[in-house]
């Protein structure tokens, strides 16, 4: 039974296209007693249940007993991002992704689509010779998918219809056009970009300046009005000659990114690598949007 089980660590721990020493991290050992087991030794009892959920199998299976794949999906899925070493789970996560794209319509054969080398892989733009991201749409009754899937860039969206609608969860169209208007103004963008790109910290005004090669008056305004907005922080110092204000990014947000990829799939629209369903369908019910605020709340 040992050589059994030494066998089977070994299988599965290869088929994960993991190392000795990742299962070894994995399960809280070292590279040298994954080694040893699949040499012929054997775990304690008492590591057999983490490594299954390790290897994303059942204990059943490491002993090479059938039914050794949990029957719960949930449990199964939890079970395999487990196997997979922190720093590679959001790449797996997208390439899961690209299996479920590719088969949301059981009674059509999708074309076999491997990933891609290049994001950028579709045509390009004649105006501003921009190459177009390679996008994958699939919109069926209930929802729709939006994502990427290339070596150089993955992202995996997915979004249920609401009971009563898109639109019914919108902000209101007011906030929608004050954000819109503040980052049309001239530096907005560059300093968001600048914060973002920058360990949280607070920030001056001149400092900011400097780094972006803007009037000291103009990051300033544009800082204030950011603030305003509520896309980043404000604090106050008090310093010698009074009061003056530093500002920083809210700290944790990564809706910058998101929010800056949805924007670029909207400027390029059409352009579709992978394209399901949605043809002639009206995307949101219409009319909700004219509430007011007071009545959104």
């Amino acid at each position: 039974m040992a050589n059994v089980l030494s066998e089977r660590i070994a299988e599965l721990r290869k088929a994960r296209g993991l190392t000795q020493e990742q299962l070894g991290q994995l399960a809280g050992v070292s590279a040298q007693a994954v080694s040893k087991w699949e040499k012929g030794g054997a775990p304690d009892v008492e590591l057999l249940p983490a490594l299954a959920d390790r290897l994303g199998v059942t204990i059943d299976a490491l002993f090479g007993r059938e039914g050794g794949e949990a029957g719960d999906i949930h449990q199964t899925a939890a079970r395999w991002l487990h196997t997979i070493p922190k720093e590679q789970r959001y790449d797996q996560i997208c390439r899961l992704f690209w299996i479920f794209t590719q088969n949301m319509v059981d009674e059509v054969t999708m074309p076999d689509i491997g990933y891609l080398e290049q994001a950028a892989a579709l045509w390009e733009d004649e105006t501003s010779g921009i190459k177009q991201w390679a996008i994958s749409r699939v919109w069926l009754d209930g929802g729709y998918m939006l994502s990427l899937h290339a070596e150089d860039l993955s992202f995996a969206t997915v979004w249920p219809e609401p009971k009563d609608g898109y639109d019914a969860h919108f902000a209101a169209m007011d906030d929608y056009r004050r954000l819109f208007s503040v980052l049309a103004r001239p530096g907005c963008l560059e300093v968001l970009e600048y914060l973002y790109s920058r360990p949280y910290r607070h920030y001056m005004a001149d400092t900011v300046a400097k780094a972006l090669a803007l009037p000291i008056e103009e990051a300033q305004a544009v800082m204030e009005v950011l603030w305003e907005t509520r896309l980043v922080e404000q604090t106050e110092l008090e310093l010698v000659d009074g009061l003056s204000y530093a500002y920083s990014r809210h700290d944790g947000d990564v809706t910058l990114v998101p929010f800056l990829y949805m924007a670029r799939c909207m400027i390029q629209k059409g352009a579709y690598l992978f394209n399901v369903g949605g043809a002639g369908k009206p995307l949101l019910r219409g009319g909700v949007w004219k509430r007011t605020e007071e009545e959104r709340q």
